[in-house]
């Protein structure tokens, strides 16, 4: 697959750099299927809570951890937890994957989690394969990959 076609299948979040003062610390990019996998579930409002989530880590140093959003690790790839407040019953996770090489966080998914307990392995095994992709066709960086 070439990195044109690759480049399509990406949306941009945000820019390093841009934002108000002072700026963000990564980019962020979104697999194109991500947001119409999240809309299934969330309304417009309740997108754009998890998404200011994502900005919040972009203008961290380290975007695997928070003080202010629940980042937990998974495997070679980040969640993002979060329910309540403006998700009402919604249980989200919000799957990433970081590339330090080129600063970027990578949205990979989001999902309802529907049980208690960890997440379940059919949802692991479809994000660690988008990491790998995402790594594989846009971060050369393949010993350090999270």
């Amino acid at each position: 697959m070439s990195e044109r076609k690759n480049e399509k299948s990406l949306k941009v979040g945000v820019k390093r750099g841009g934002g108000k003062p002072p700026g963000y610390e990564w980019n962020v990019v979104i697999l194109s299927q991500v947001h119409d996998e999240s809309m299934s579930f969330l309304t417009a409002e309740q997108y754009d809570h998890l998404a200011q989530q994502v900005k919040e880590l972009a203008k961290q140093e380290d975007p695997t951890r928070s003080d202010v959003v629940d980042v937990r690790p998974i495997e070679m790839f980040y969640e993002i937890r979060d329910k309540g407040g403006v998700l009402q019953k919604i249980n989200a996770r919000v799957f990433y994957c970081v590339c330090k090489l080129n600063r970027t966080i990578s949205n990979l998914g989001a999902v309802n989690k529907k049980n208690d307990g960890q997440t379940p392995d059919h949802i692991k095994i479809l994000m660690r394969n988008r990491c790998r992709k995402y790594n594989e066709a846009f971060c050369k960086e393949q010993d350090d990959l999270g």
